[in-house]
């Protein structure tokens, strides 16, 4: 069995090896290939880095793993999940996309030696919290997605979820608002998260 590589923070002055006569860093390729932090792709880990640094000091927040039961843990050990949003995306459109965050319930990411196989299972809720991120800003020319006042969250705890979304596997920014379920600003997420 290969197990997985645990993989240590970066800190972009690394350079590629073997490259004479050019030479090339991991700087280079961060801003080649994710400069652009509004893109589909992008925007959600870059949510769940802003969570993460709601909650923790920056030399405390470990690197990313994408196949993880959920984003991020809390400080207090709590399992959260960060979803998405946005109404400008990073192709042309004709009007501003409807705001609904997806993707809420998931399978287990692992692969058991036992078996062989993935385990069978119905897709769930797997995070205590769930935050529904939501980059708010709408007019094209002036989007700064580093601008913490164009951001807000939506913090729900998984059963607060649940009967919000009528068990469902996505939430609808109609249905959150007419629950009466406010968004806080980024300054406030830490407190949000610590009593959800």
């Amino acid at each position: 069995m290969y197990k997985r590589i645990l993989v240590q923070k970066l800190t972009g002055s690394e350079k590629f090896k073997n490259t004479s006569p050019k030479e090339f860093s991991v700087l280079e390729f961060w801003q080649y290939g994710f400069s652009n932090l509004n893109s589909n792709v992008l925007r959600g880990a870059l949510a769940e880095f802003l969570v993460e640094n709601a909650l923790r000091k920056n030399s405390e927040i470990n690197v990313r793993n994408p196949w993880g039961d959920s984003d991020v843990l809390s400080p207090n050990g709590k399992k959260i999940e960060v979803k998405c949003c946005s109404y400008i995306q990073d192709w042309d459109q004709n009007e501003l996309s409807r705001i609904s965050w997806a993707g809420l319930k998931a399978k287990t990411l692992y692969w058991s030696s036992a078996v062989s196989k993935f385990p069978r299972e119905e897709a769930n809720y797997k995070s205590d919290i769930y935050v529904l991120a939501l980059l708010t800003h709408q007019i094209p020319t002036t989007l700064d997605i580093l601008d913490m006042n164009q951001w807000c969250f939506y913090v729900l705890p998984k059963q607060k979820l649940i009967e919000v979304s009528k068990s469902g596997n996505s939430l609808s920014l109609r249905r959150l608002e007419k629950n009466g379920i406010k968004p806080v600003t980024f300054k406030d997420l830490a407190k949000e998260l610590a009593s959800a």
